[in-house]
């Protein structure tokens, strides 16, 4: 038997998976089915669910020497003006 879900999700997302989806011919109904199927074989999440550091940070000791430098360049930048 059939059966219907409402959920809510941000709209921008929406129309980008409507867009995959059409691109992969299938509807989001499908890929949601898919994904439903996915996660009762898997017995929860398909996919690993972890959290992550972003690849592009930066220590802060890094960012307080870059902006030491950055500072002391502007602080003589401002003395040869004020010469």
């Amino acid at each position: 038997m059939d059966t219907n879900m409402t959920f809510r999700m941000d709209s921008e997302v929406k129309s980008q998976m409507a867009a995959i989806c059409a691109q992969l011919g299938m509807t989001t109904s499908t890929a949601f089915n898919i994904f439903a199927n996915a996660f009762v074989r898997a017995n929860g999440m398909p996919f690993s669910v972890t959290i992550q550091e972003p690849a592009n940070t930066i220590p802060q000791e890094k960012m307080l020497a870059d902006t030491d430098a950055l500072l002391s360049e502007f602080a003589a930048d401002y003395q040869r003006m004020a010469e």
